[in-house]
């Protein structure tokens, strides 16, 4: 874990006017100058497997800690250095107040920053793939590739709002059993925990212990005000790679097309009996999808 850059103690504010005075300068009075000392203090965690080139790094969904890529992050470190962490109000970082996209972005770079790293292939899953389209955006510089899987957006999801509202139900009621058939319904293939018990277990198991200690990350949220979509969606001029669900309700079809129309020469692919959790519901054919990704970029940085 990092402490991540933070300034001093805030400055108290100037005095204001006297009782029944009015705020404004009086006639002939030059303005004067003061200094706002801005506090913000992030504890980053963060992890790295394997080592050698190319270097990985992996912005998690909303909600979701750095071990929801744990089965992918595991695969690409058989050759290759991954770099994942928890963004403000997940997992076992520590911020306080409101963040935006731009800083779970600047945190990654002060964090690359930090392992002097200074090129990446980087990739997010759902939210994530918000940050990691923001981080190309503002740092070009430092990526080779971008990966985006399952990322919505800029047009509405499509999963019923009553599932939803029954997921926030089940979850607030501590109701485990009816929380997990609405989280399957909401973000994963039909029929995902029959085909697969283990890993939809596993799933649970991780978003469950999430939710209960929710209270303790509270101090920091999301303004989904600051860099609107439209803002960085189609942005990048990286090599990208687009992996979605055929039946994620959440990423949707219409987000990725129009996001492959955006990015030219990008590759979408979208993967059968997958949903939101693409990465969770098939980690193989992800795997293959972005090491097949990262070997074309590694080719095309020797080719003269």
């Amino acid at each position: 874990m990092i402490r991540l850059p933070m300034t001093g103690p805030p400055e108290p504010p100037p005095a204001g006017p006297p009782a029944g005075k009015s705020a404004g300068r009086p006639a002939g009075k030059p303005a004067t100058e003061t200094r706002l000392r801005i506090q913000h203090t992030v504890q980053l965690a963060y992890r790295i497997d394997g080592q050698g080139s190319p270097c990985w790094l992996l912005f998690n969904g909303a909600s979701l800690p750095m071990q929801f890529w744990d089965g992918l992050a595991e695969g690409l470190a058989r050759g290759a250095t991954v770099v994942r962490m928890d963004q403000r109000n997940v997992g076992a970082t520590r911020a306080d107040g409101p963040f935006s996209l731009l800083d779970v972005a600047a945190d990654a770079a002060a964090l690359l920053d930090h392992l002097q790293i200074e090129r990446v292939i980087v990739a997010g899953h759902a939210w994530g793939g918000r940050v990691a389209q923001v981080f190309a955006r503002d740092y070009p510089h430092r990526v080779a590739g971008l990966v985006v899987c399952g990322t919505g957006g800029q047009f509405p999801a499509t999963v019923p709002p009553m599932v939803l509202q029954q997921l926030r139900e089940a979850g607030r009621a501590g109701d485990r059993a009816r929380w997990q058939t609405a989280l399957e319904a909401a973000y994963c293939a039909k029929g995902f925990s029959t085909r697969q018990p283990e890993a939809f277990r596993a799933l649970c198991e991780l978003q469950w212990s999430q939710l209960s200690s929710q209270a303790e990350r509270a101090a920091a949220s999301w303004d989904m005000r600051i860099a609107p979509s439209a803002s960085y969606w189609g942005s990048a001029r990286a090599p990208a790679l687009l992996i979605y669900g055929s039946e994620d309700g959440n990423g949707t079809a219409a987000n990725a097309r129009d996001l492959a129309a955006r990015l030219p020469g990008s590759r979408l692919h979208f993967i059968e009996q997958a949903g939101h959790f693409v990465i969770r519901e098939q980690p193989d054919q992800v795997l293959a999808l972005m090491r097949e990704f990262a070997d074309s970029i590694e080719t095309g940085l020797r080719t003269p």
